[in-house]
């Protein structure tokens, strides 16, 4: 009995001896860390938070994209077309898993039409890095080229991503349609070309776009909601002008941008429409060493004045672009009674409105225009829905000037004052940041050092203590 009792004895010396209790409680410890580590992974799953350091939010979505999600109630489905290791593919990819993180609703699939030619065949993909979004029978597609916005130096490109697909889901969603009419048949800008992303961003929103030629249709389509006219070269006719006059009167929108020309007592007819509802045109070119793009002071930056539809520019503290610009002027009441004329975009004091052409733009008191200059007016009349933009400037919504700070804002904020939705998408263009630090010499060492030498240096005490101590159990 003793010898059993003695195993016994050593038995419960062992089981209580300090290395069980030690390794029993690192075990312990051990399962307690990796359950912890486990649950914290299921709730971050289930509750993902992100933190975004970048300088301007990079990789964090607007606002106005973040609300759009949350109200999301349908289901959705993206599918990007991007060959395997393409960089804008990643990029893109990023930004679609921010969109399914807020909303559960939308689905993402990336497709190699490559390796899945079928696949792009159905879905009538004819260019690399273009994605469908899709909604029950609607969709829309977003094309590569959306998704860069080139600055007027043409050598730097931001993101716009979020923009495109942002805007594409809009359009999905948007049950009234409202038809905006370009008009055609006067060298004015092509909307399928030199305004192919002003386009697209009134598609985005869910406008309907189109071009009519008043002389060969006779009058504005009863559909258009606005009607657009873009750098004209050519005057309209008698008749065609008096079809614009009657679109107004009948409680049209009207938006009229004119380019300098050169040429004195052009574009008559066009101006006559303007006159009648309070607005000349002077035949100049807009000059103003106060407030322009770097040295070419006819690339103006007018001054904002406060109306509905430059009120989110203002807050937002966006300007605006306008390169080679005429000045329009006040002519009073016009024949039309009731109308209410109202400055939008204006020179600072320095500017003046060059009237010579042919010799170098100095201020001539004799011939040119003093400033303060205006640039744009908005006129309505009373108790009517009638509205007529004018603008000095046509090219302002060029593809290569429209992304501009406000350029496009300022254009779609006054289309949606005109027909009555002013609740339009406003989201900038992201740049990708590249701040550098300079180091000094001190600093640099010590960034060495301390790396390099202090930091490893560090653990391996460390691993020593741990080692002793444990051969000390």
């Amino acid at each position: 009995m003793k010898p059993q009792t003695s195993k016994t004895g050593k038995l419960r010396t062992i089981l209580t001896g300090r290395k069980i209790r030690y390794g029993s409680n690192a075990v312990v410890l051990t399962i307690a860390v990796v359950a912890i580590v486990l649950m914290v992974n299921v709730l971050a799953g289930r509750h993902s938070r992100k933190l975004d350091l970048t300088k301007d939010r990079f990789y964090t979505l607007s606002d106005a994209t973040y609300e759009f999600l949350r109200r999301l109630d349908q289901r959705v489905k993206i599918t990007a077309f991007f060959p395997e290791d393409d960089a804008m593919g990643d990029v893109v990819r990023d930004l679609l898993r921010e969109y399914t993180r807020i909303s559960p609703k939308i689905e993402v699939e990336f497709v190699d039409p490559d390796k899945m030619p079928s696949v792009a065949k159905q879905y009538d993909i004819t260019a690399y890095g273009t994605s469908v979004v899709e909604a029950g029978l609607k969709s829309r597609k977003v094309m590569e080229y959306e998704l860069l916005d080139y600055e007027t130096t043409g050598d730097m490109a931001n993101f716009s991503g979020e923009q495109a697909f942002t805007r594409a889901l809009v359009s999905l969603f948007t049950e009234e349609t409202r038809q905006i009419y370009f008009s055609t048949g006067h060298d004015e800008r092509n909307l399928t070309g030199d305004y192919l992303q002003t386009k697209a961003f009134l598609e985005g929103e869910g406008y309907v776009t189109g071009t009519v030629n008043l002389a060969t249709e006779g009058r504005v389509p009863e559909d258009a909601a606005v009607l657009v006219i873009a750098g004209p070269r050519r005057d309209f006719t008698q008749e065609e002008a008096d079809a614009v006059r009657t679109y107004l009167e009948e409680g049209g929108k009207v938006t009229v941008a004119l380019d300098p020309s050169g040429q004195k007592g052009d574009l008559a007819n066009l101006k006559g429409i303007l006159e009648t509802w309070g607005i000349g045109v002077n035949d100049d070119l807009v000059v103003d060493p106060g407030s322009h793009y770097f040295l070419d002071m006819a690339g103006l930056i007018p001054k904002i004045r406060l109306h509905p539809m430059t009120e989110k520019l203002i807050t937002k503290d966006l300007s605006t672009f306008l390169p080679r610009s005429r000045s329009l002027y006040y002519v009073g009441e016009g024949t039309i009674q009731g109308i209410t004329v109202e400055p939008i975009l204006e020179t600072t004091d320095k500017a003046w409105g060059e009237t010579d052409f042919t010799d170098e733009a100095v201020f001539d008191p004799k011939t040119d225009i003093e400033g303060p200059l205006t640039l744009a007016y908005a006129a309505s009349m009373q108790d009517s829905a009638s509205v007529l933009i004018a603008v000095g400037n046509a090219s302002f919504l060029d593809n290569d000037i429209v992304t501009f700070q406000g350029n496009i804002d300022f254009f779609m904020n006054a289309v949606g004052w005109m027909v009555g939705k002013e609740d339009s998408i406003s989201i900038r263009a992201k740049a990708p940041s590249f701040e550098q630090v300079y180091l000094s010499d001190r600093q640099a060492k010590s960034v060495f050092y301390g790396t390099v030498m202090v930091i490893p240096v560090c653990f391996a005490l460390l691993g020593v203590g741990v080692w002793v101590r444990r051969r000390n159990l």
